[in-house]
């Protein structure tokens, strides 16, 4: 899957998480918004999972909002999505 998405993402300007070898278990899939895309789509709860491995649980959704929701990098940034299952 994650070959399939790199594919796809490689067509445009996507952005995709650093480092590379924490948060491609992340990538879910492939977006799009208005006159953007294709963009990287993340499962936040999974990028708040890796964040935990480095700080607790209250810092590692601190600093998920703040440095990864709250940053604009153009028009290639990621969207983060909340699965319910």
């Amino acid at each position: 899957m994650l070959g399939e998405i790199e594919d796809i993402l490689s067509e445009g300007e996507a952005l995709l998480m650093e480092p590379r070898d924490q948060y491609d278990s992340c990538l879910i899939g492939v977006g799009y918004r208005f006159h953007d895309g294709p963009l990287a789509v993340y499962d936040m709860d999974l990028v708040l999972s890796v964040l935990g491995e480095e700080m607790n649980e209250e810092d590692a959704q601190e600093w998920f909002e703040y440095n990864t929701l709250g940053a604009w990098m153009g028009n290639g940034t990621p969207i983060f999505v909340r699965l319910f299952k």
